[in-house]
């Protein structure tokens, strides 16, 4: 009894490096530790289906049912060709009862006397359940129809309330012991985003998000992303309210999600990154990187403490110096280089740290030898000094300090360049005149000339560009903007013989790496967690300019890439390759740092229990909210994931530790718990319905419509199925 169906979490676009160990484990080691993983895995996903099935079992043997079998697992004959496959992983026989485990791990029953969900042995198991022959024959009294209509409910929602009482206490137990986690602190926010319009800023720690009805300080970073999400495609267009800490402040936010970021699921995000602290986490630079080729003296493991001898701040919240104060530091030093000091723990546990200091060169840009026309405003940082200025959105900047603009994606760096002082912007605003009715035309857009003298921030400040729909932005007063994809300048060292010419629309672009170089490039990509796409790519919406421009930055250079320009009315190629600038500098060193991570406990056993069944409340109502957007269409069965996205994810999370892991398994119970309880014959839910008919008419429902109605409800069951174990397939293909 009880079919297992499962819905894998949203997936979100990684920002931040994984968390990698710091040191190379020998091989041996290595393979033990995933087969332990494995190990943990497949138990606790298996006590989950366990405990569902063990609710109907000691529900059933309560009332004096008699259970022929319990198993976890499938006990379904396999053949291929002439070989047959065991049944059964093991099994033995204890009073009336077979134990065992089904090779087809999705699920599992509790096979009962006049009770099975195969309707080819309905009838057989109607005969088995009477005391003789024929239909008129007496019920077995311990027979699954002999029982209550009462009682019959009783067994039938026991392996829920199971699952239920389970979570609790798996969720209770994971936080007495202590759950490790990433804070809900900002580590960084993507430029023009959601986030960074509202005001949002780096060390800022959300204590709030959306209905949530107090704030709490132990918000996990998966959690908050996951809230935002569901919100996003639940409301669209809505904003989502949040409760931010910002030192003894605490302000209140409203950004709209978006999902620009994520042009193939269109997962809805703020534009925040997840907090890093200042442990190198990288185990080697990426091939051909300026870092790598500068053969830099960097361990994974190894602890930044300070930068041109001035040593970090220790963050209160954590005892430790976080990510963002290394990343401001580094930041304003963007074109120089800088001298770092490192602890780097012992090779062995009790050996002490060594002291070292490393020097990180400035990272020369590389480009393509092409910057592009200045876009309009797409967004002004609420607070910044050009929103208090009254720079507006659609303005279109036409110079700085008198000087006009040919260059929008140098920008930054120009602007950086002037932290610390009074800058004057000449923008350019349209208005729209008022409609003369006797023409019979439509208003016509005018424009108007406006100056600004904007401060700048006293210290060179740069935002992170999105990955996809991503805008420059100049940190310093606070301004996002479009760059256009016309051509406003060419540099001659790279491009010759007017294979493009300023004016030229760049439509398309083509990476055309070596062999070796796009090895390095999967490895990178595969290390964020996200595949390479070395097609043709369309200069749209999506891979903005400035997009491409930042993709760029992780690219080997000398690469070739192949240009598609509008001209003319015509399609022109040309083919330049990815160089070092020799006198711009980017604002990203190229350290990948860990995670932050923190640890939920709690003393008591009394405290543990409330969170026990605060963290099952809110994995319910979660499950909840995606059926719901799965009925309503608002959310597409791309977030659907099956046996092996479960597997994964349950692994992912037993790498974090075991609290981790029994965390997943209260959602996963959640999960079951719902799923199973749904009104589809075959699943529990549905024998329910067919039990509140019989209470209601006083008579059960004619067999032959429950056989057809399950028959019905297992193919719908068996489509599902197939659907996501294909599709997780799939998805494991490069």
């Amino acid at each position: 009894m009880g079919s297992t169906l499962l819905i894998d979490s949203l997936s979100f676009l990684s920002w931040d490096f994984l968390p990698l160990a710091t040191s190379e484990p020998s091989r041996l080691s290595g393979l033990m530790t995933t087969l332990w993983g494995i190990f943990q895995v497949a138990l606790g996903l298996g006590f989950v289906i366990f405990v569902h099935e063990l609710g109907h079992f000691l529900a059933a043997k309560t009332f004096g049912v008699r259970c022929d079998k319990f198993y976890v697992g499938f006990d379904v004959p396999i053949s291929i060709g002439p070989i047959k496959l065991p049944s059964t992983l093991g099994k033995f026989q204890w009073g009336e009862t077979e134990y065992g485990i089904g090779i087809i791990p999705l699920g599992g029953y509790v096979k009962m006397l006049g009770q099975d969900d195969d309707p080819r042995k309905a009838e057989e198991e109607a005969e088995r359940s009477r005391l003789g022959a024929g239909a008129e024959a007496p019920l077995d009294p311990r027979s699954y129809p002999a029982k209550p209509v009462w009682q019959r409910m009783i067994i039938i929602s026991a392996g829920v309330v199971m699952n239920l009482i389970f979570a609790v206490i798996m969720a209770g137990v994971a936080f007495r012991y202590g759950v490790p986690y990433t804070p809900t602190v900002i580590g960084d926010v993507v430029g023009g985003g959601p986030a960074w319009e509202a005001g949002v800023l780096p060390g800022d720690k959300l204590l709030k998000v959306g209905n949530m009805t107090a704030d709490n300080p132990n918000l996990r970073f998966d959690d908050f992303r996951m809230e935002v999400a569901l919100r996003g495609k639940d409301g669209r267009g809505t904003a989502i309210p949040l409760t931010v800490e910002r030192g003894a402040d605490i302000l209140e936010v409203s950004p709209l999600p978006t999902n620009l970021y994520d042009p193939v699921g269109g997962i809805y995000m703020l534009g925040v990154i997840s907090p890093s602290s200042t442990s190198y986490g990288m185990k080697a630079f990426p091939k051909g990187s300026f870092l790598e080729k500068s053969k830099l003296d960097l361990q994974s493991g190894d602890k930044i403490v300070a930068v041109d001898g001035v040593a970090l701040k220790n963050d209160p919240r954590f005892d430790q110096p976080l990510g963002s104060e290394l990343t401001t530091i580094l930041q304003e030093k963007w074109n120089k280089p800088v001298r770092l000091s490192i602890e780097r723990p012992g090779e062995k546990k009790d050996d002490p740290a060594k002291n070292i200091e490393v020097e990180i060169p400035a990272i020369p840009v590389k480009t393509i030898g092409l910057d592009f026309e200045m876009g309009p405003i797409t967004a002004v940082r609420k607070g910044s000094t050009a929103d208090a200025a009254g720079v507006k959105f659609g303005d279109k900047i036409l110079s700085i300090d008198g000087e006009a603009l040919t260059q929008a994606l140098k920008l930054p760096s120009l602007v950086a360049s002037k932290a610390g002082k009074s800058i004057e912007l000449l923008v350019q605003r349209k208005t729209a005149s008022k409609e003369k009715p006797e023409s019979g035309l439509d208003a016509v857009a005018e424009s108007s000339e406006l100056t600004f003298q904007i401060a700048t921030s006293s210290q060179p400040q740069f935002d992170n560009i999105a990955m996809f729909g991503g805008v420059q932005t100049l940190a310093d007063v606070g301004i996002a903007y479009e760059v256009s994809n016309i051509v406003s300048s060419v540099d001659t060292a790279i491009i010759n013989d007017d294979a493009i010419k300023v004016g030229d629309v760049l439509a398309q672009i083509r990476w055309e790496p070596s062999e070796e170089a796009k090895k390095s490039l999967e490895e990178l990509y595969s290390a964020k967690g996200m595949r390479i796409v070395l097609a043709d790519q369309l200069i749209d919406h999506s891979l903005t300019i400035a997009s491409m421009f930042d993709q760029l930055q992780d690219a080997p250079s000398d690469m070739n890439i192949r240009c598609y320009l509008k001209r003319d009315g015509k399609t022109v190629e040309a083919v330049t390759k990815l160089q070092y600038a020799s006198d711009w500098f980017w604002f990203q060193r190229g350290l990948g740092m860990k995670p932050l991570s923190d640890v939920h406990s709690v003393d008591s056993i009394t405290e543990a229990a409330a969170l026990g069944a605060s963290e099952t409340w809110r994995r319910f109502k979660e499950v909840l909210s995606v059926l719901r957007l799965l009925a309503t269409g608002k959310l597409g069965a791309g977030s659907l994931g099956g046996p092996i996205k479960i597997f994964q994810a349950a692994g992912q999370e037993a790498s974090q530790g075991v609290s981790r892991l029994l965390l997943f398994l209260t959602f996963l119970s959640a999960n079951l718990a719902i799923l199973n309880f749904l009104p589809i014959p075959a699943l529990d839910g549905g024998h329910m319905v067919f039990l509140t008919a019989e209470a209601i008419r006083g008579k059960p429902v004619s067999e032959a419509l429950q056989v057809r109605l399950t028959v019905a409800g297992m193919m719908c069951l068996l489509c599902l199925m197939a659907f996501v174990i294909v599709k997780d397939v799939v998805d494991l293909i490069p």
